[in-house]
């Protein structure tokens, strides 16, 4: 579980925000069965402009924020943002670090239980997975 304080959500989760932003409506992960399952309607759905506003964002932590490393990554362009989250508290105070990111139609969260920061513990597994992924996407 990634959180901070009392907030929590799970790796699953976070790789389904990135799709749902990159498609512009709400993902929901298909693990086991035959059929997909049906999307629950969001409370409040998703616009257009928010959907657009979101990936512009996404895609501006690639080429001017802390994901500059994934500009050359193959195949087609990334939309990605880092996390930080402190949990335990006193000595045992550390940080939960992640990335989450969308190429093509590939959604995928990384997370790393006890790093820095999402750039620089979760950024490079998330560059190499992505690599090493180019041309399936």
């Amino acid at each position: 579980m990634i959180g901070q304080g009392r907030i929590q959500v799970s790796p699953l989760a976070m790789a389904t925000v990135a799709a749902s932003v990159a498609g512009g409506r709400t993902v929901v992960p298909w693990l086991v069965g035959s059929a997909p399952p049906e999307a629950a309607a969001p409370a409040t759905p998703l616009t257009s402009a928010e959907a657009d506003a979101l990936r512009a964002l996404m895609r501006g932590v690639v080429t001017d924020g802390g994901a500059r490393f994934l500009q050359d990554v193959p195949g087609p362009e990334v939309l990605a943002k880092t996390g930080t989250a402190q949990t335990g508290s006193g000595a045992d105070l550390h940080n939960h670090v992640w990335m989450i990111a969308v190429q093509g139609d590939l959604a995928v969260a990384v997370f790393v239980e006890t790093g820095e920061y999402g750039s620089t513990t979760a950024g490079p597994l998330l560059e190499q997975f992505l690599t090493a992924t180019a041309g399936l996407v």
